[in-house]
């Protein structure tokens, strides 16, 4: 943990260290005027002089400790949750699927917290090992047979406390891995709460399977660590005490000295216990920190090799203006853990032109989202190629690539701020598409902030809308945007917005199991395990508007 700090700033740690040395010199030198006052041993005119001085020290130098390292830590702990935030902005997607949300929201917040709060106790430390030093000094210029003795059992305290500390160690680190699990079975009950709500066998097997589990394993974790150190805090304190009896009732018979040396011992001894215990107490925190530490590096480690791996040199940008997409032969697996078999989409072979709008169909589990993702560029494929206006898409400009869509994913996250949009001169533009889609009086635009995201899914979604109209991107993709919206607003959907896209020159990919509008796609492309099985152009039959009848067919 020092190590880490002093790699960050080690000028700071050297001013921190040094004053703390002073705080706890000074508070030693303290304890010894104050016993030399009671002994009467010093002139009494510079008694109140050399005590105000002294409490002065004690007092700046350990604010400005507390100062420099406080500061460096606030700047350490903003500097790792940037760089972890980088770092995942730029890692490949699959890579942060795979890791989780669970694990990287513990590495962003309670990992960094651990190593704050360690930090943030360095000072305590040096001031009370100042001390400590310091009244062992004091000690010894008292008598130094006692030192030996006392020096002998602190020695022998240390040592025999750091064999006890592997066990608290692992018991810390077991904690920390089941803490993934908890959080994992936290972000569950928050996420499917309806669905617990719904079901009482499967709220009960939830409770009793995961979450009870999950938290017993972390609370046998945390005791049985918390425990290990009480124990080797509670020998240290065993030795204290031997050391004041030995002092007070076996040394005044081994050897003859002084009643005034042996009550200053006492005290001064005394007024080290709680230095003392504060070092064998901060061991934990510590502890901590360092398995924290290891766990953020582990991450940062592993995010930068996924970052390098896909860091090649710079390519000219794709062309902005949009003519055609093409996928070659594109294809990707992988596992489907409920059914226990891997899933293979394609080899897919598709073309995409401005200005078209196309409906993406099949059952569920056939591909569309794969498919989709695939297309936007989070997914990358396993054999194939994906062409932009002509150019190959690969990693060197595969960025520029992804900054061509716009996507509303059925699971989308919607913030509460138009970050990267432009809205400036878009308010008037704004205020239409709200009242259009009939969020006017519930939502304002300020500054590019929601004025509030408290809204129903459906409502949520169109405001997600109104954020992907303002990107003015030359694709755009909806997966399954209208399942949560009122049979007006489906409509206004289907017949008003899509095709104001479309005369725009957009390229639009629809999502959709809403076969009656069907009629309004360029084409139909329709999935069956990975595989494409239809495309075909709806025609509109009569008043009543449907898709082509062999699409149709096809579709159901």
């Amino acid at each position: 943990m020092l190590v880490f700090l002093c790699r960050s700033s080690w000028l700071t740690i050297v001013g921190v260290l040094v004053a703390g040395i002073i705080s706890g010199l000074s508070s030693a030198a303290l304890v010894a005027l104050i016993n030399s006052t009671l002994s009467n041993t010093l002139d009494a005119k510079l008694l109140p002089w050399l005590f105000g001085g002294l409490s002065v020290a004690v007092l700046s130098s350990g604010f400005l400790s507390h100062y420099l390292l406080n500061r460096l830590s606030a700047k350490i702990v903003c500097n790792l949750r940037i760089q972890i935030s980088r770092l995942i902005l730029a890692a490949p997607y699959p890579y942060l699927q795979k890791l989780g949300k669970s694990a990287l929201l513990a590495n962003l917040t309670e990992d960094i917290s651990a190593i704050a709060n360690a930090s943030q106790l360095l000072p305590v430390v040096c001031i009370n090992f100042a001390v400590v030093a310091g009244c062992m000094a004091y000690l010894s210029w008292l008598s130094w047979q006692l030192a030996l003795v006392l020096g002998g059992v602190i020695i022998f305290g240390v040592l025999s406390s750091s064999l006890f500390r592997e066990l608290p160690k692992n018991a810390m680190l077991k904690a920390r891995e089941e803490y993934d699990v908890l959080s994992n079975g936290f972000r569950a009950l928050t996420e499917g709460i309806r669905e617990l709500k719904l079901h009482r066998q499967r709220s009960d097997a939830f409770m009793a399977q995961s979450l009870a589990a999950s938290a017993e394993a972390y609370r046998q974790y945390s005791f049985r660590g918390a425990v290990a150190y009480l124990l080797v805090n509670q020998w240290a304190q065993l030795l204290y005490y031997l050391v004041i009896g030995v002092i007070l009732y076996v040394f005044p018979v081994w050897q003859l000295i002084d009643q005034k040396v042996i009550g200053g011992y006492a005290l001064v001894f005394l007024f080290m216990m709680s230095p003392l215990a504060i070092l064998t107490t901060s061991l934990p925190v510590f502890s901590r920190a360092n398995v924290s530490l290891q766990k953020v590096r582990q991450l940062g480690d592993q995010l930068k090799m996924q970052v390098q791996q896909s860091d090649v040199a710079d390519t000219p940008e794709l062309c902005a203006m949009f003519s055609t997409l093409s996928l070659q032969g594109v294809t990707h697996s992988f596992h489907r853990e409920k059914e226990n078999r891997n899933f293979t989409l394609g080899p897919i072979d598709l073309d995409f032109k401005s200005g078209e709008l196309v409906f993406l169909i099949g059952g569920n589990g056939s591909g569309k989202t794969t498919l989709a993702m695939l297309l936007i560029g989070l997914y990358k494929p396993e054999q194939g190629f994906i062409r932009w206006n002509g150019e190959p898409v690969d990693d060197s400009n595969k960025d520029n690539y992804l900054q061509n869509f716009s996507v509303i994913f059925s699971d989308f996250y919607l913030f509460d701020e138009l970050y990267g949009v432009g809205n400036g001169n878009n308010q008037v533009l704004i205020d239409d598409y709200l009242q259009r889609l009939h969020l006017h009086h519930k939502v304002k635009v300020h500054n590019g902030r929601f004025s509030s995201v408290d809204l129903s899914q459906g409502q949520r979604k169109r405001l997600a809308l109104l954020v992907a109209y303002l990107e003015d991107r030359p694709f755009y993709v909806f997966d399954e945007w209208a399942a949560d919206q009122d049979p007006e607003f489906k409509h206004l959907f289907y017949t008003e917005l899509l095709p104001a896209l479309k005369a725009q020159g957009k390229t639009v990919l629809i999502i959709s199991h809403d076969d009656r509008y069907f009629y309004l796609a360029d084409r139909c492309i329709k999935l069956e395990e990975g595989q494409i099985v239809a495309m075909e152009k709806p025609v509109a039959i009569g008043k009543q508007v449907q898709p082509k009848e062999d699409a149709v067919q096809a579709y159901n």
